[in-house]
């Protein structure tokens, strides 16, 4: 996926290093950054080498000073690297199989600048961005059952206590094994649109669109909306800018067609400008996995390496 310049505000721009200089950086002696993947206003994503074992990995990188919360009492870098450590070794001993693992965390300054990094194992076949940038799209089969999954690891992590924030098709990896594995956790969540990337802006909740904060409920939005742009191929309300697109969803019903059959019904309830009205990511899986018997079997995407037939169970 490229980086859209327009969608990364110059005072996050200028908290980054030369990406140039990222790229070959050697972050705690070990994980050598080779490729950018993509880029959001607050962090970036590598694939990178694991020096010790030779196995490629995914690192996701951001600016400690980008962490940085008055409100919360986080008042500058080095305290914000400290609670990313404490919280993201929280998040590394959650264990599930539609959580992208966590490996390892740290921090590295290159450039002056002091970073936080995650490390996640790397899936050949790439993000849902990914695949919908190369004109790809899934049919409401395949959607629901990447749907399943990603409930059941939002259910997961909300019964702990987290929410992600930042449900988009960027943080979904296409895993061989027929599913796909959410990423991302561990990360401050922008939640203005100052600070938010445009395409973060497509999938944000009306709540946050109006300068709340991200929850649980926001989470299932997301979803809901990346499902949808999964086979339509467009994401409801985008716009050219962020102010524009944050707008355009406030007090409005999510636009799902008939065409969509079973499914529109689920998609529209988990996608309800109002949090109250909205289905729980454990509700919208089992409307999704109530759903599953009036659909053909799907047929597997092709980077998977299983025909997966629907199943769900939230553990």
């Amino acid at each position: 996926m490229g980086i859209r310049a327009r969608a990364l505000p110059a005072r996050f721009m200028s908290l980054m290093a030369d990406l140039d200089q990222l790229v070959g950086a050697d972050l705690a002696r070990r994980y050598r950054l080779t490729t950018l993947r993509s880029g959001s206003s607050t962090s970036h994503v590598f694939d990178a080498l694991d020096s010790r074992d030779g196995l490629q990995v995914i690192v996701r990188m951001a600016t400690a000073e980008s962490l940085v919360d008055l409100n919360a009492g986080v008042l500058n870098a080095g305290d914000a690297a400290e609670l990313f450590k404490r919280q993201t070794q929280m998040l590394a001993s959650l264990h599930h199989p539609a959580i992208a693992q966590i490996l390892d965390w740290g921090t590295e300054v290159i450039g002056g600048v002091l970073y936080v990094f995650t490390v996640v194992e790397h899936f050949p076949g790439g993000t849902l961005r990914e695949f919908l940038d190369r004109g790809r799209r899934l049919t409401a089969p395949q959607a629901l059952v990447v749907g399943l999954d990603v409930c059941r690891a939002l259910h997961m992590i909300h019964t702990k206590g987290w929410v992600h924030g930042d449900v988009r098709p960027a943080n979904i990896f296409l895993g061989g094994d027929g599913r796909v594995r959410l990423a991302g956790l561990g990360q401050k969540r922008v939640t203005t649109a100052e600070s938010m990337s445009l395409e973060q802006s497509f999938y944000a909740a009306p709540e946050v669109a109006v300068g709340g904060q991200p929850d649980v409920k926001s989470d299932v939005y997301s979803l809901s909306l990346t499902l949808l742009e999964l086979v339509t191929g467009s994401v409801p309300f985008a716009s050219d800018t962020v102010a524009s697109t944050l707008a355009a969803r406030v007090d409005e019903l999510l636009p799902v067609s008939a065409d969509l059959g079973p499914v529109a019904a689920p998609l529209e309830r988990a996608a309800r400008p109002s949090p109250d009205d909205r289905a729980s990511a454990l509700e919208f899986g089992k409307a999704l996995a109530a759903i599953a018997g009036r659909l053909p079997l799907p047929e597997p995407i092709v980077e998977f390496a299983t025909d997966r037939r629907f199943e769900f169970q939230l553990v």
